[in-house]
């Protein structure tokens, strides 16, 4: 586009994330660029354009203060072609780093907070204007736009109250944030914003949002997988806390948009399943999910450049809905498919009617939210389809109780690295099973059809437990022709009848009429018990199967 106008003579001016990033690829397409925020930048740059002066580059020597917050001019925005136009930001920067974000590299690494006094005015002005808008359209024009506008009004979906906080992170300061909502209290109105999910864990600040009119938060969830939001560095959301975190907002009313990334490095092809049933269990209202993206400036696109895994560097594509780097545990292809998939399983009518009808809060308002999403789904973006392997790997997953814990052996691995004490009176009650894929260099093309699923147990194994898994493993082995790893390192108890369920012949031998299946880590951990038990087995180089 820039190019366009500089073919008719007219000087461009280009900047923003990725101009700043990468402003020597940038140049070459604008007359000038501008790198980092611009508000202090801008008028220098009139200046020096009606002088006939313009430089060719304009670099932000420090981060704007927002007590000079200039407000921006939403009028002139076309007021249906959003859900809301009516946006106002309070905060700028994060104290996060997380891999995948350009926010805090750009907008700085501590918050900046404008006065409060100054948005409450920004809002009592834009609600005025916004229902003075309103009117107009209900009472004049043709019929179509007054019938419209009268529905929208209704319904609740648009009254003029409606606002959002563009923030990247709105919760950055809890005294800010009290101050703030209390003095939302008495504007009657009704808003969003972006913040973290462990918010959740406040019920007395969730609360105090609600009563301010706060109707709808999006939250960075990114992952179900525990492993995935380790490599975020976002150490402070945990997988297990988010159904009681997710809760606590529906219980005031608020509904949830969470963030969500698929190709992390510990995602495989049952992510795109497990991630959609999470959603739609717990009721969580939208959803926007993206592709793992290396957007220049963040450490995930240096990581990614140093390990030779971006294969794409169109940066058309560089939007959150194209695959451009190798993935480490599914091709491209499975991941760019699963993505696609996601997205209108997600937004498929049962799912929507699902997801919905647990409150009957605001629901005209959030049925319209899916709708619009829905058809956004369907008009941009193909079906999609599962890999076959994805529900093997989600049916081999599970958490499965243990009840037997008499006579227990205990891991002799655990009991190296712990106290015998500690060891013997931490008893799980549960077998975890998790599976991961093998891993060739990330580039190669063959990667993933050549690689091994290896299952991790971890906890108590007990006779119904390895029954359970003897029905799953052999139901694996059927559908896929993969070589299985079970290792045992992590299992902290065992019973003898589950080592007779597991090891019996007559199993080993349907096993490998199917593929290979090994078992890791087993001799080292539980010999004392196995040679009472089966003495007779022939354990190789602590594998069997």
């Amino acid at each position: 586009m820039s190019q366009k106008f500089r073919a008719r003579g007219i000087k461009t001016v280009i900047g923003g994330t990725h101009v700043s990033y990468c402003a020597d690829e940038a140049s070459q397409f604008a007359d000038t660029i501008m790198i980092g925020e611009s508000e202090d930048l801008w008028p220098q740059v009139i200046r020096d354009f009606e002088a006939g002066r313009m430089q060719r580059t304009y670099r932000m020597d420090q981060f704007p203060n927002l007590d000079e917050y200039r407000n921006p001019r939403v009028d002139l925005l076309r007021q249906d072609a959003y859900m809301t136009s009516s946006c106002i930001q309070t905060t700028r920067g994060c104290h996060f780093e997380c891999e995948f974000c350009s926010v805090s590299p750009f907008n700085g690494k501590n918050s900046r907070r404008r006065p409060v006094a100054h948005v409450v005015a920004e809002v009592q002005r834009i609600k005025e204007r916004r229902r003075s808008q309103i009117m107009d359209k209900m009472l004049y024009g043709p019929f179509s736009q007054r019938f419209m506008a009268s529905l929208k009004v209704f319904s609740r979906i648009e009254d003029g109250t409606i606002f959002a906080f563009v923030d990247d992170l709105h919760n950055s300061s809890r005294t800010y944030c009290k101050e703030l909502w209390t003095a939302l209290k008495p504007l009657k109105i009704k808003w969003g914003a972006q913040c973290t999910l462990f918010l959740g864990d406040e019920p007395e600040m969730v609360k105090l949002a609600a009563e301010s009119g706060c109707v709808s938060m999006f939250v960075g969830l990114e992952s179900i997988v525990e492993e995935s939001i380790d490599e975020t560095n976002k150490p402070f959301n945990r997988v297990p806390q988010y159904e009681r975190e997710i809760k606590c907002f529906h219980d005031h009313g608020i509904m949830l948009n969470p963030g969500v990334i698929f190709g992390f490095d510990h995602d495989d092809e049952s992510v795109f399943p497990r991630t959609v049933e999470f959603l739609v269990k717990n009721n969580l209202e939208l959803a926007y999910f993206n592709i793992m993206t290396p957007l220049p400036g963040t450490p995930l696109f240096d990581r990614m450049k140093a390990g030779g895994r971006i294969f794409d560097h169109d940066w058309a594509h560089y939007d959150g809905k194209h695959v451009v780097f190798w993935p480490k545990r599914m091709s491209p292809e499975t991941l760019q498919e699963g993505f696609f998939w996601a997205n209108h399983r997600f937004f498929s009518y049962d799912s929507i009617f699902r997801r919905l009808f647990y409150t009957r809060q605001r629901i005209p308002a959030r049925l319209a939210m899916n709708l619009a999403f829905r058809h956004l789904v369907k008009r941009t973006a193909p079906k999609g389809s599962l890999s076959p392997l994805s529900r093997i790997i989600q049916s081999l997953q599970v958490k499965l109780p243990a009840f037997a814990t008499e006579n227990l052996i205990p891991n002799a691995l655990n009991a190296i690295k712990e106290k015998a004490a500690d060891a013997a009176s931490q008893i799980d009650r549960f077998l975890q099973v998790k599976v991961k894929r093998g891993d060739l260099p990330a580039s190669h093309p063959e990667a993933q059809s050549q690689s091994a699923l290896q299952l991790d147990l971890e906890g108590t194994l007990d006779e119904p437990s390895a029954k359970e898994l003897r029905k799953r493993l052999l139901h694996a082995v059927q559908k896929a022709k993969l070589e299985i790893v079970v290792n045992f390192e992590h299992v902290r108890h065992a019973t003898p009848q589950a080592f007779n369920a597991l090891l019996d012949g007559d199993y080993l031998q349907s096993l490998k009429a199917h593929a290979s299946v090994k078992f890791i880590n087993l001799k080292t951990a539980f010999q004392a018990g196995l040679d009472r038990i089966v003495p007779a087995l022939a354990w190789g180089d602590e594998t069997v199967g």
